[in-house]
C-alpha cells in the first residue's frame, strides 16, 4: 500500500512543485492573452499532423505485430489512439501498458509479443530522436560538446545494431540460443522464443524505418504549427531539435501528471540551447503544451470511444484471463 501511495504521490508532488515554478515565470494574464489570440488555421494543421503521427505509429505496430497476417487497421488505429491518450494523461509507462493490454484483448496479440512491440517501438524512437538531435543541432546553430556528440552517435549505432540483429535470422537464432541458457521457467522460454520469432521474422526493417521517419516528420510539423499558432518564430529545423531534446527527456522516470511541470522544463532545455531566455521558453512551452492537449486529447478520446463501442469477444476475454493466470 505504501508503494502504491508513493507511485501516486511522487508524480503529483513533482507536478505541483514544477508547475509552481513555471507559473512564477509566466504571467497568467499574458498566458490567457496568448491562448486567446492563437491562429485557428495553425491549430487545425497541428491536429492533422498529430493524427498523421498516430497513423504512422499504428502502421509501425501493424508491421511489428503482423508477421505476414493482415491486422485490422481501424482497430489498430483505435488501440494506438487510446494508448497515446493514456501516455498524455498519466506519468510513467502507462501508454505502453495500455497498448499491451488493448493489443491482447482487441488484436489477439500475446502479452510477450505486445511488450516486445512496445519496446521495439521505443528503441526505434530513441534512435531516430538521437540522430535528429545530432543532425539538426548544427543546422539550428547549436554547438554540442564533443563527448555528448560522440556518446549520442555511439548509443544510436549500438541500438541500431541490436535491432538489426533481431531482424536477421542468423543473429536471431543466436539471441534465442543465449536466452535458452538462462535459468528461466519453460513457459517463459516458450513465450520469449515465440515473441522474438514473431517480431523478428515478420517485420520489414525498411518499412519500419519509413514508418518511424514519417512519425518524426508528422510530429515535427505538429509542433511547428503549434509554435506558429502562438506567433513564436521557430524554423522547422529548430522545432525538430528542441522537440528531440524534449522527447528524449521524457524518458526521465519521474514525469508530471498530464505532463504539467516536467514537460515545460524539458521544452525549456531544448529552447534555451537555441538561445531563448529561460522565462520566455517556459512561457511558450506552457502555451504550446495546453494547445497540444487541446489538439491531442479529443483524438485520443475518439480512440477510447471506438474501443468501447466494439467490446472484445468472449473468447478474447477468456484467452486473456487464461494467459494472465499462467504468468
Amino acid at each position: 500500500m505504501n508503494r502504491r501511495w508513493l507511485r501516486v504521490g511522487v508524480p503529483i508532488a513533482v507536478t505541483v512543485a514544477l508547475l509552481f515554478l513555471v507559473l512564477r515565470a509566466v504571467r497568467p494574464a499574458e498566458l490567457v492573452e496568448t491562448l486567446a489570440e492563437v491562429s485557428p488555421g495553425f491549430v487545425l494543421l497541428a491536429a492533422l499532423a498529430a493524427f498523421g503521427f498516430i497513423a504512422a505509429r499504428a502502421w509501425r505496430y501493424r508491421l511489428l505485430l503482423g508477421n505476414g497476417q493482415a491486422r485490422r487497421m481501424p482497430t489498430l488505429l483505435a488501440v494506438t489512439l487510446s494508448s497515446w491518450g493514456a501516455s498524455l494523461l498519466l506519468p510513467g509507462p502507462s501508454g505502453d501498458a495500455a497498448f499491451v493490454m488493448l493489443a491482447r484483448t482487441r488484436l489477439d496479440a500475446p502479452v510477450a509479443v505486445g511488450v516486445g512491440a512496445a519496446v521495439l517501438s521505443r528503441l526505434l524512437d530513441l534512435v531516430s530522436l538521437l540522430l535528429i538531435a545530432l543532425i539538426t543541432a548544427p543546422l539550428a546553430g547549436v554547438i554540442l560538446p564533443r563527448p555528448l556528440l560522440g556518446g549520442g552517435v555511439a548509443l544510436a549505432l549500438l541500438i541500431a545494431a541490436g535491432l538489426a540483429g533481431l531482424f536477421w535470422s542468423r543473429s536471431r537464432r543466436s539471441i534465442v540460443g543465449w536466452l535458452e541458457r538462462l535459468a528461466l521457467p519453460a513457459s517463459i522460454h516458450e513465450r520469449l522464443h515465440f515473441a522474438i520469432e514473431e517480431l523478428g521474422s515478420g517485420s520489414r526493417p525498411a518499412l519500419l524505418l519509413a514508418a518511424t521517419l514519417t512519425a518524426r516528420i508528422a510530429t515535427g510539423l505538429q509542433y511547428f504549427a503549434l509554435f506558429a499558432a502562438i506567433d513564436q518564430p521557430l524554423s522547422l529545423v529548430q522545432v525538430w531539435f528542441a522537440l528531440s531534446i524534449r522527447t528524449l527527456l521524457l524518458a526521465v522516470p519521474i514525469q508530471g501528471v498530464v505532463g504539467l511541470g516536467t514537460t515545460q522544463v524539458w521544452w525549456a532545455a531544448g529552447l534555451t540551447l537555441l538561445g531563448w531566455p529561460a522565462d520566455e521558453a517556459l512561457a511558450a512551452s506552457l502555451s504550446v503544451h495546453i494547445l497540444d492537449l487541446c489538439v491531442s486529447l479529443p483524438q485520443a478520446a475518439l480512440g477510447w470511444l471506438l474501443i468501447s463501442l466494439h467490446r472484445p469477444t468472449q473468447g478474447n476475454e477468456q484467452a486473456a484471463a487464461v494467459e494472465a493466470q499462467g504468468r
